[in-house]
Order: C-alpha cells, then structure tokens, then sequence
C-alpha cells in the first residue's frame, strides 16, 4: 500500500511540474513519450496496447494549424531522444537521462530553428497570442473593476512567459517525461526502482556553469538576443536549483508529511512574499550544495538521483 500510495506520489508531482509550466498541452507531452516508450520498452500487454491507442488517438486530434505542429513535433523529438539515452545510457538516474533527453532535443530543434529563422519568428507570435489570449482570460475572471496594479502585473507575467517560455518548456518536458516514466513503470509493476526520493534530488555539478553563464549575457550589454538565452537559461536552472534546495532542506529537517507540504505549500502561493522569499531561499541552499555538498556532510550515506 505505501509503495502504491509512493508511486501515486510521483505521477501527481511530475504532473503538477508539467502542467504548472506547460507552454504545449500537457497530455501531448505525456502521452506521447509514454507511448514511445510502451512501445519500445514494454511492458507488451493487452493493457499497454490499449494505453497507446488511446494516447495516440487523442494526441492527434485537434485542427492541424498554428502551435498543432510544433507541440507534437517537439513532444515526438523529445520523446525519441529519451528512449535512445535511456537504451545508450540505461544506468544512469532519471534526472540525467530526462536531462539528457531535454538537452539533446532542444540542440536538434534549435538547429532547425537557425537554418529556417522564420519558423521561430511564426512560434514566437503564436506563443505570444497564447499568452495573450491566457492572460484576457485570467482578466476576465478577475473582473472589470480588478486593482490596475493586478491588471498591469497580468501583462508583466505575460511578457515573462513569452521570453522565456523555451525555459518553461524544457522544465514541464521534465515533468511530462517523468509522468510518461512513472505511469510505464507502474504498468510494469517496478516504479520503485526507478526514482530516488526528493531529499536526495541532485544532478551534475558541472551544471552551474549553464546558470552562471546565463548571467553573464543578461548582464553583459549585448544585446536583445542574448538577453533572451541568458534569462532562459537563467530560468531554467534556477528552478532545478530551487528543487534542489528544497530537497537539501528536506534532508535537513528529516521529512515532512505530506498533507504539511501541500498546506504549506497553498499557504506560500497565498502570500506571494513568503512564496518569493521560500524560492529565493532555496535557490541560494541549491546553488550552494554544488560546492558545500550538505547532504554528504549531514550523513556519508546519503546518496541519490
């Protein structure tokens, strides 16, 4: 029953990480991985079939214009990279292959992108009608007499999203793969196997450099482009750094209850100040484990994924 409700436990967190970033649909970006890896992988039942049909049905549906394309061209990319990384490297965790994954698609789409600049010009405008549109809506349910402040903080998040959603992409693809991961494994009946626990979350050192890199062009007077790969790139590893301090702290405090870290965690999206102080806190503790290493320093058998 406790593995069960352990399993349960990820599919729902790697889904909350998909959808909370999501730029694509986020069933596109599950099921499709899923599928691939059902196929490729197994487990080859009648079950598993039937996962895949469906999956594939629904994926596909849908008026064959605008961002239709790209969400299931990206999603079938990243998938493909994901199986092959896991068959080449299949010791390695799941951080590092999805990372992997992630990685490689992004090179393989960006080169597509600079032969045919005016593909990412097209995406670019239809992101930010989506975004848009996102944002009329959200205006909608707030109201008419909405404080011109929540009015004008709507547009900012607008802004935000459209310049970095390549970033928001590559984290909710994380998500979607572990969702695809997850749900395969338990049809398998070995989730347990694959996953570490979140206090022991943790990824190549190596990796500050992204962030710190993604710094220096944002600060560097370059330019608009630059300016745009480095917020990306910022943003991108600053939330895999919030994750990891958040699992540092964890370590440091032994757990928390579940139903604690949700209460906890409603609380914080309430109070934007205490949310923005929590993510600042970790992304310094996360940042910081890359060269102080707590965990190894609380208990030599720490180790993890």
């Amino acid at each position: 029953m406790t593995s069960r409700r352990s399993d349960l436990g990820r599919i729902v967190g790697f889904a909350l990480i998909a959808i909370v970033f999501a730029v694509i649909q986020p069933f596109v970006l599950v099921g499709l991985p899923l599928a691939l890896l059902l196929l490729t992988y197994g487990p080859h039942y009648a079950r598993s079939a039937i996962v895949v049909a469906a999956v594939l049905g629904v994926a596909f549906l849908g008026e064959r214009s605008g961002l239709w394309w790209f969400e299931r061209g990206w999603s079938l990319v990243l998938a493909g990279m994901f199986v092959w990384i896991v068959g080449l490297r299949p010791g390695w965790s799941f951080t590092a292959q999805a990372l992997t994954a992630v990685a490689t698609a992004s090179v393989a789409v960006s080169i597509v992108l600079v032969a045919s600049p005016g593909i990412w010009f097209d995406l670019d405008t239809l992101m930010t009608a989506r975004a848009s549109q996102s944002a009329q809506t959200a205006a909608g349910l707030v109201g008419s007499g909405a404080d011109e402040m929540v009015q004008v903080l709507v547009q900012r998040v607008v802004a935000f999203q459209v310049a970095v959603f390549p970033a928001l992409l590559g984290v909710s693809s994380l998500g979607g793969l572990g969702v695809a991961v997850a749900v395969r494994k338990w049809l398998a009946g070995d989730t347990g196997k694959v996953f570490g626990r979140l206090r022991n979350f943790r990824f190549n050192d190596h990796l500050v450099w992204a962030w710190l890199l993604g710094m220096v062009l944002i600060l560097a007077p370059i330019g608009h482009i630059a300016d745009r790969i480095g917020g990306n790139a910022v943003f991108f590893m600053g939330a895999l750094y919030v994750l990891r301090g958040m699992a540092v702290l964890l370590s440091m405090v032994g757990g928390i209850p579940v139903a604690a870290g949700i209460f906890g965690g409603l609380v914080a999206l309430l109070l934007y100040p205490i949310l923005a102080l929590l993510l600042a806190v970790m992304l310094i503790v996360g940042l910081g484990d890359t060269w102080l290493n707590v965990r190894s320093r609380l208990s030599p058998r720490d180790g993890g994924k």
